[in-house]
């Protein structure tokens, strides 16, 4: 069976830390990056070259990719993306460091991107596209929707929920059996201890409603 070839939407820093993730699971052939920014078109970054535009068609027809990682942290523009690449044929890849712990009875959606030091307790369901970002923890029995991110150093206590879209920042934590509903924001180094509305951005210890903090 040939080995896939796998284009990153994104050259930035996430873009790099994909790239290394894939690199160290060791089971596709980068073929380069893709990202709008017309600067970058030719540069090599750390080995991998900005090769144009995602939103080239042609030029995503000439490379003969078969998968696609969009290395996006907006939840937004990260789904707009993987949309727009499987309709021209491409396949969502799932990037795990072989760092990580997930557990054999979680399960990971279709292009799930797991950083270096995340562990993934068994019973958790975790969306597709949905980023998991370095040294986080999802705990047992947890449910993450599409297109969620959980940041660097966050913690999600057992049984939590978040919905399609929800933001956790860097070094948040949910306490077990809350939830956070799709579109959510979860400040940095927010404690959240009550469930959080879709849409609603919380801060703060204990978190709370953003217009509460200012």
């Amino acid at each position: 069976m040939p080995r896939a070839r796998l284009v990153i939407v994104g050259a930035g820093g996430h873009g790099r830390v994909m790239a290394d993730v894939v690199r160290e699971q060791g089971e596709a052939d980068l073929v380069g990056f893709l990202d709008d920014d017309d600067a970058l078109v030719g540069v090599a970054i750390d080995g991998a070259v900005v090769l144009g535009s995602a939103q080239d068609v042609a030029l995503i027809d000439r490379l003969d990719a078969s998968h696609f990682l969009p290395a996006i942290g907006s939840n937004r523009i990260r789904a707009e993306v993987a949309d727009r690449l499987a309709a021209l044929g491409l396949k969502p890849w799932s990037a795990v460091h072989p760092a990580t712990t997930v557990s054999r009875h979680a399960t990971l959606g279709e292009g799930a991107q797991v950083v270096a030091g995340v562990v993934i307790n068994p019973g958790t369901m975790v969306g597709r596209h949905v980023i998991l970002n370095t040294a986080c923890s999802i705990d047992h029995d947890c449910r993450l929707g599409d297109y969620v991110f959980v940041g660097p150093g966050a913690r999600l206590g057992g049984a939590v929920e978040v919905g399609e879209g929800a933001f956790i920042g860097m070094g948040a934590t949910v306490i077990q059996c809350r939830s956070v509903g799709a579109g959510a924001t979860v400040g940095a180094g927010a404690v959240v201890i009550r469930d959080v509305p879709g849409g609603e951005t919380v801060m703060g210890c204990p978190a709370q409603p953003k217009s509460r903090n200012v």
